[in-house]
């Protein structure tokens, strides 16, 4: 099978791999948008898990050669990329937020699907499934999750080139090819210092301004109030939802009593409006429920206090250098200065329909000052 693809150009796989690409199962994940709700602001986000999966396939295969790896190792590596996020629910991460609490994340969920029904049957030819399923957990899984893993390159560069920013144009060639192992570690050499460090500040100024713009923090507090209203009531199991693509789920939010009304106004883009951000200092999830309660109670209308999530994780890259091992945050000044960065853009926001923000905006920022001051003190 050779696929055209729009980041990588020419992509080639061999019989096998063929086969588990026209499954149902990956078949699928034409339906299941990569950056979910997004393309309600970026409107041209709608590129989906089915291209990413490609091209981390491609990805994994190059760096898996240049590491110096062969034969079966490569075709294992390749396969898992191809199959690493075949256990994505609806909505991609933001439905796997609500949805793990019920049936677990998309890599237990994708262990299921790679060592048993059709996928498994396909590998079984070959492979054991379960040795492709333990890829992920194994040395060479760093090739496909780590920091310069080729799932990172990809979606980086697929989702900065279909929102049109510029923050995820990163050197992938470079990267690649400076990749490079030792003690069984995935590291980069000092030739790819430069590229690895611009990479790392790419993925936080796509968080900090696509993946985590206000406009699709609101789409996707409503979503998660669609989904979570759905299950409530019984409209809909999370064992189904796990089950549909985007348009069947939201569909099937839509027929909920609670989850519905959130559906509908997605579907139609009629989102909530911002009514004040605050710092993210002093609060917690738990506190910022507390205010949601009490400003659903005394301003009478809806209301949703958005928590920011956490997008900086630890990075564990480390260079390669004469000395040896060394990690990049110890190197570079840009990557230590990303978790100072993150907390000073964090805010809570307070959101409300149009209608609402525009009547009782005062009253909402009045309740919202003397809620915020009690819970503040609150240990």
């Amino acid at each position: 099978m050779i696929i055209k693809d729009e980041i990588h150009g020419t992509v080639g796989f061999d019989d096998l791999e063929a086969r588990i690409i026209d499954s149902g199962p990956f078949q699928r994940l034409r339906r299941i948008k990569q950056m979910s709700v997004t393309n309600l602001v970026y409107p041209g986000a709608n590129h989906t898990r089915f291209e990413h999966s490609i091209g981390t396939a491609h990805l994994s295969s190059i760096i898996a050669r240049n590491i110096g790896l062969d034969g079966d190792e490569v075709r294992k590596v390749k396969i898992y990329g191809l199959l690493h996020d075949i256990g994505h629910t609806p909505f991609s991460h933001e439905g796997e937020d609500v949805l793990k609490r019920h049936v677990g994340d998309h890599e237990k969920l994708g262990r299921q699907r790679m060592t048993t029904g059709e996928i498994a049957d396909i590998l079984s030819e070959n492979f054991r499934p379960s040795e492709i399923a333990d890829i992920g957990k194994s040395p060479y899984g760093s090739i496909i999750t780590s920091d310069l893993g080729a799932d990172r390159m990809d979606y980086l560069k697929r989702d900065a080139l279909n929102t049109g920013v510029a923050y995820g144009i990163i050197d992938i060639d470079r990267i690649v090819h400076t990749l490079t192992t030792e003690k069984n570690e995935l590291c980069i050499g000092k030739g790819g210092f430069e590229a690895a460090e611009y990479m790392l500040v790419a993925r936080f100024m796509m968080f900090s301004t696509v993946y985590l713009h206000r406009t699709v923090r609101i789409a996707t507090a409503m979503l998660y109030r669609a989904m979570e209203g759905a299950i409530a009531d019984g409209t809909v199991s999370p064992e189904e939802l796990c089950r549909m693509d985007d348009e069947s789920a939201m569909n099937a939010l839509s027929r909920s009593d609670k989850g519905g009304p959130y559906a509908k106004a997605l579907i139609l883009r009629k989102l909530y409006k911002e009514v004040m951000a605050l710092p993210k200092e002093g609060w917690s999830e738990d506190k910022a429920r507390k205010l949601e309660a009490s400003l659903i109670r005394d301003a009478e209308c809806d209301i949703i206090v958005d928590y920011p999530n956490a997008f900086f994780k630890p990075v564990e890259l480390r260079v390669k250098t004469d000395g040896g091992l060394v990690p990049i945050i110890e190197l570079s000044k840009l990557v230590q200065s990303l978790k100072k960065a993150e907390e000073d853009r964090m805010k809570v926001l307070v959101l409300a329909g149009e209608e609402m923000r525009n009547e009782r905006s005062e009253r909402i920022r009045k309740i919202v000052a003397i809620s915020s001051r009690r819970l503040r003190r609150a240990r």
